[in-house]
Parts: structure tokens; sequence; C-alpha cells
């Protein structure tokens, strides 16, 4: 039974911690949290939320937040912080609560879900479980490094992983082909090492389902959270493909059969109750998907406060969740049972598996390396150690002398003049093999180019596209082909593409590679083939310079009015047409794509389209979170061209409005300034870096990062481009007006 009170008592009480010692009130705030974490709830009177503030000193608080279980769930914490961030705000400027009445409580779901669940509707989901889970076993026997104890007890640690984004698109691309998700893919790779470790075919996990699949519910704060219990067969002859199979098939029975709580389900299986164990499953895997935006909070700083220690419900729980870097895990173990030694040889055997299922989905299960790079080398010393010894003696060797690390092998500096872009990296030898030190060093050079942005590697080689490929390859193996183009190029093979066939002349402004488009390189190569005779340089800014230069009333007024729009015409005597951009000749085709990229399109007379698309005007690094300005506004703007030509294309334009190819507007539609136009400009003048480019020079760059563009020149030149590691606009953090993380 659940009650409501009508006039909810609130306090929030005040501890000032003593002391002159920072890192003792630091300690004293922690086990203070801790011990707020371990103190029950009275859950026949409550109150059932517990909030406290900690003051460490005049300007550093911690505040304590504590919610039974039974009023909340993950998905509500997420429902939470919105709100507190939304009245915290309100309150600050003295506004009233900005909230929206509720359509219905919780109170409303739980009558709801009563009267619901019975009859044929119960009997229809007892009915699929109880066939489901016939003859399962009732424990999954894990190799334990401690005896399991005859009660078990809820003490626990948790160890935290991180895979490459690189990965987590690669399993997602594997999904799609077998029309399985990601969550079904990790899901299944996850029983894989389960079923290795365990040595037992008929595997049974469990995964929380959030249970809101009803618009009302998604607003309102409760433990709607339900767990499915998930059982799968497999052997070591069946390929990973397959068994996707089996797991998305398992996995749509039971979304079909989601209702049915977890205790309900328990109550009607009666399975047999051992105080060592927890009934029907004892290990959980779970691809978190609840929304849970940053707690930003005006004229605040906030860090989350980790509480050391866990109090666990299950053997073993890996609780994921997709980040912009990749994914990320929580590997929480009874410490009864598991070493943190144990546990971390399983998360480095899970990451293992997941590369070996993307590289070769169709392998048998069974030959899926899992092993560490230490554990082949350990099993490789054995297998030669073994091997030595069936010889009669040992025989002599001459010692080889031990190649240089790859970091002894080059010196890193600046340019000339010394500005502090781009890093500059210069091979200390003659006898260098560039591509066999790029694939050694590629933390070094993913390292410094977070931390540059921008890196040119001169003097490692000559003027040669093969090299220039094998050099890329090392470092980014996947290619991206230059999909939604604006401007001319032609592909030169391998994936390199010529820079942008642009009239010498005239100059390219700066901009960051396909910012308009929903989905633009990260990294961005160019190699210098051969250098005009005079010019042609490429400059290249900052972005996060060009951020903080721009007068802030353009970027709120960019914000306020929804980014940037782009209208773009395609044929009818502009640029390309939709046919080479979209690589079809149907309109049905055409249609498809711009509906699934939410881009408006309409056709024209002839057989010219025209499309619309809003994207961002500033955005955030998905690594580093650093606030960019990133868009092509200023580029694809006739303002923003010289008089002549600008003359020149209004005379000959069939449409005044949008006499471009590419059309630039604020979000809204309205048309930006030119004033607007030339503090842009002014913001990427000022924080230009420019160069003349050497005949082999390879620059990279952090497409967010660092905008880039091109002098006139004179005389022949090539520069060939290969870019690389998509970003899907989908994921992007766009940056607000002001400075506070996630807000826009």
């Amino acid at each position: 039974m659940q009650l409501v009170a009508e006039s909810p008592e609130f306090r929030l009480p005040l501890t000032a911690l003593a002391g002159e010692d920072e890192a003792a009130r630091e300690a004293e705030a922690r086990r203070l949290a801790a011990e707020e974490a371990r103190t029950p709830f009275d859950l026949s009177r409550g109150p059932l939320l517990r909030v406290r503030l900690l003051r460490l000193g005049e300007r550093e608080h911690v505040l304590l937040l504590t919610m039974h279980h039974i009023i909340s769930d993950g998905w509500s914490l997420g429902v939470l912080v919105r709100e507190l961030t939304a009245l915290y705000e309100a309150f600050a400027q003295g506004r009233p609560s900005p909230l929206a009445e509720l359509p219905i409580q919780y109170a409303d779901f739980a009558v709801w879900q009563r009267r619901w669940l019975t009859g044929d509707v119960l009997e229809e989901q007892l009915s699929y479980w109880k066939r489901q889970l016939a003859g399962a076993p009732a424990l999954l026997a894990l190799p334990t490094d401690r005896e399991r104890p005859p009660v078990q007890t809820y003490r626990g640690a948790t160890r935290s992983m991180e895979l490459p984004r690189e990965l987590a698109e690669s399993l997602a691309e594997l999904g799609r082909r077998r029309g399985a998700t990601l969550f079904m893919v990790l899901l299944a790779a996850f029983q894989v090492m389960l079923h290795r470790w365990a040595e037992q075919d008929d595997i049974v996990v469990g995964t929380d389902i959030a249970n809101r699949h009803r618009a009302e519910t998604e607003r309102l704060i409760g433990f709607f959270v339900n767990m499915l219990v998930v059982r799968t067969r497999l052997d070591a002859g069946v390929t990973f493909e397959e068994l996707l199979g089996r797991v998305r098939e398992v996995m749509l029975g039971a979304y079909a059969h989601q209702d049915l709580p977890l205790e309900k389900l328990v109550e009607a299986l009666r399975p047999e109750r051992n105080p060592a164990y927890s009934p029907l499953f004892q290990v959980v895997f779970v691809l978190q998907n609840a929304p849970a935006p940053p707690l930003s909070l005006p004229d605040l700083t906030i860090t989350p406060l980790h509480r050391q220690g866990e109090a666990v419900r299950f053997d073993l729980s890996l609780l994921m969740w997709e980040t912009e870097g990749g994914l990320r895990g929580v590997w929480t173990y009874r410490t009864d049972l598991f070493d943190a030694a144990t546990v971390s040889r399983l998360m480095s055997r899970f990451a293992n598996l997941l590369r070996a299922v993307a590289a070769e989905p169709g392998a048998r299960v069974g030959s899926l390396d899992m092993r560490s790079e230490g554990e082949r080398q350990e099993l490789s010393t054995k297998k030669k150690a073994l091997k030595a010894a069936s010889f009669d003696r040992f025989k002599k060797t001459t010692p080889k002398a031990v190649a240089a690390a790859p970091r002894e092998l080059i010196e890193t500096g600046r340019l000339e003049g010394g500005p502090a872009l781009p890093l500059v990296v210069r091979p200390k030898v003659k006898e260098f093999d560039a591509a066999a030190w790029a694939r050694a060093s590629r933390r070094f050079i993913d390292d410094e180019l977070l931390r540059h942005g921008a890196i040119l590697f001169r003097g490692f080689q000559g003027g040669d596209e093969g090299e220039f490929a094998r050099f890329v390859r090392a470092v980014t193996p996947e290619l991206m082909d230059y999909s939604e183009p604006t401007t001319p190029r032609r592909e030169v093979g391998g994936g390199l593409y010529t820079s942008t066939e642009h009239p010498a002349d005239q100059p390219i402004l700066l901009h960051n590679e396909m910012s308009y488009s929903r989905r633009w390189p990260m990294k961005i190569w160019f190699h210098c083939v051969r250098p005009a005779a005079r010019g042609g340089d490429t400059p290249i800014a900052d972005s996060r310079r060009v951020y903080e230069l721009l007068d802030a009333r353009v970027r709120e007024r960019f914000v306020e009015r929804g980014g940037v729009m782009y209208v773009r015409n395609y044929g009818g005597g502009f640029g390309l047409s939709w046919q080479q951009v979209f690589l079809t000749a149907s309109r049905e085709e055409v249609e498809r794509r711009c509906r699934e990229a939410g881009v408006e399109f309409e056709w024209r007379g002839g057989d010219a389209l025209r499309t619309r698309q809003v994207a961002q005007a500033a955005a955030r690094h998905p690594s580093t979170g650093d606030a960019l300005w990133f868009n092509q506004a200023h580029v694809h703007h006739i303002l923003s061209l010289d008089p002549p030509l600008r003359e020149l294309i209004l005379s000959v334009a069939e449409d005044e409005k949008f006499p471009l190819d590419l059309n630039a507007f604020y979000g809204d539609g309205g048309e930006i300034e030119d004033s607007a136009l030339a503090a842009i400009r002014e913001a990427y003048r000022r924080a230009q870096v420019s160069f003349a480019w050497q005949e082999g020079d390879i620059l990279l760059l952090d497409n967010m990062r660092v905008a880039h563009g091109r002098a006139p020149f004179e005389g022949p030149r090539k520069v060939v481009v290969a870019m690389a590691e998509p970003f899907a606009a989908a994921r992007q953090q766009t940056a607000g007006a002001g400075a506070e993380p996630g807000r826009g």
C-alpha cells in the first residue's frame, strides 16, 4: 500500500565541517556520505528521501541526496536532475516554478498496472516465462577465488572500463547488418564470455528494462524498472552471428512479455531458494539508455562525489552505457567470491572478445580469442620453452640489437617563429620507416592530437602518395568516403582525394570539414605532393580560440535562433547535381535518405532539388568538452564573397534569396546580418596560423578542434586529402552561449 502525503515536510539540515585541514574535511564528508547511505529508511513512516548539506568551506559544499530504491530508479535520477536544474535556475532569477503539472502520478500507474495485470493478460505473461525458463539451471557456476559462503552478503566493489568509439561503432554496425541492437550484440558477447569461463552451455542472466513504454511515465519519479530473465543456449560450434540471431529472438520475446514484475515471476515459479545465491540468475548485464543530463547550475561548479565501497545484489554485474568517446562499463562484483585481479582479467578478456567479434563475426564462439597480449605472449613463451626442452642441448645465438623505442626516433617542436599550432614532429634518424613508426605510435599521435589539435609531420617522406596512404592507414585504418560534398573533389585511389577544386586565385575560407552535415570526420589528413610556386598555404585556426574571440552577443544570437540553417540547391545551373551527391538516380531513394536525416526537401522545375537542414553553430568536443565554433555559416553566405564575384553570381542567380549552391541562414530561417558575418571573419583572422608547405609534409587535424582553409596560389600545386573516424551529429553535445558545459 502506498500513502501520499498531503503536505510533505522537507528539511535541509546544514552541517559545517570543522578543521583547518582541507583533506580532513573532505575525508569527514566521505565518512558522513557513507554513513548516510547505510542509514535505513522506515518504510512504514517515511520520508523516503533525505537531503543533507555539508559545508566544507565558505564557497564549497557537499549535497547528500539519499532516496530509497522503492521510490526511484535510474531513469528517475535523470528526471530529478532536470527538475532540480530548472527549479534552481528559476529560484536564482526570482521566477516561479517552470515545471508543468504532471498528467498522472506514480500511484495512477500502480493502480493501472494492478488492474491490467490480471486474468488472461497475467496468464499469458506467466505461460511465456514458464516455457522459457523450464529446466533452466538454478546457478551459473562461475569459478570463484573463494568458496561461496552459506549465506550471501552484500559486500562488493567496482571496476571501470572504457572501449573506444571505433569498436563501439563496429559492433553497432554488426548489429544493424543482422537486425539487432547494440545491446543484443554486447549481451551475446557477454554470454559467450560466461559460457567459456563457466564451461556451461545454458546461460541465464538478468537485465534491467526501464518499463516506461508509455509517454505519460517518462517524466515521473518512481520505481518503474523491471528485470528480465534472459536464457540462451549455446555451444562452441555456433558462430557468433548465429548466436546473435538466437539472442535477438530471445530478447524480442522477452520485450513482448516485459510487463510481468520479477517478483510475480519468482512467486509463480517458486524456485528452490538457497540463501547462498539469488534465485533465477546471479549475473546481470545492462546497457543503460536512461537519459542522464549533466547537472549544470548557474554560477556553480559541480563535481560528483564518488563513494568508495558498494553494496551488491548479485555475484557479478556489468553496467554499460554509450558515451561520445565510445563505451564505458562498470563491473560490480561480490568480494566474498572474487578478487580484484580476477575481475580485471575478466574485463580485459571481454574487451578482447569484443574486438575479435568485430573483426570476425562469422567465427565460431569457441575460437574467438579472449586472451590479452600478455597472455598470448606468456603462452607463446611457454610453447617455445617446451619446444626448446626437447633439444639435447642449447644452441648459442648471436644477440640482436634492440630496436629504439618509437618515441626516441622523433623530435617535437614548433614552427619557425614559435606559433603554438601545429605541433611539429620530425624524424631524428636518416633511415626511417614512417608507416612502421606510425603503427607503433598510435597512442602517442592520438594523445598529442588531443593536446594540440594539429600535428605537422615534416621530413618523414617525399611526395609519394602510396607512402602517404600507408602512413595514414597505420594510424587510422578505416578511411571515410567524401559523402555529402559541396565542392568537387576527385578520388585518387585508396580513400585519398584531391584537395577542393576551387579557383587558384580565390581563397578558401577557414572552416571545419563537413560541419554542415549530420556526419563529419574527426580526423582529416593533408599531404603535400607538390607545393605551389607561390602561395597555396593551408591556414589553420583553433576552433576554441575562434569561439573565445567571437563577440558573445553573436554567439548568443545563433543559439537563440536555433543554430545554422543550410539551404542547398542541386542542379539547375548550380554546383553539384543531386545525382552526384547522393550517388543515385532515384528520387525515391533521395527522399528516403532526407527523411531519415531530418532534412526538408522540395523538387523544383526541371530536375532541380532544394533541401533545408538545421545544424549546430557551436559544439562541445566529444573528448575534451571544450566549446568550439563549429559551422560554415560565413563560408556559404553571399556576403562573404568578394564584391565582384558576389555581383556576378547575383546577376545570373535564378533566386536572389538562395543564390549559391549552399546558402546559410540562422536556424529559424532568418537572414544573418553582415555585422555578425564580419565578426565571425574577424575572429577567424585573429585565430589564424599559416605556414608554407614543403614537399612531403603531412598535416593531421582534429577536424572539430581546428579549422582549415587555403590561400590563393600560382603554378601547379598538389595536396591530397584523407578523412577518418566519422562522427554522428546525433551524438554531439551543442555548446550554448555561456560557459556552462552541456547547456545549449
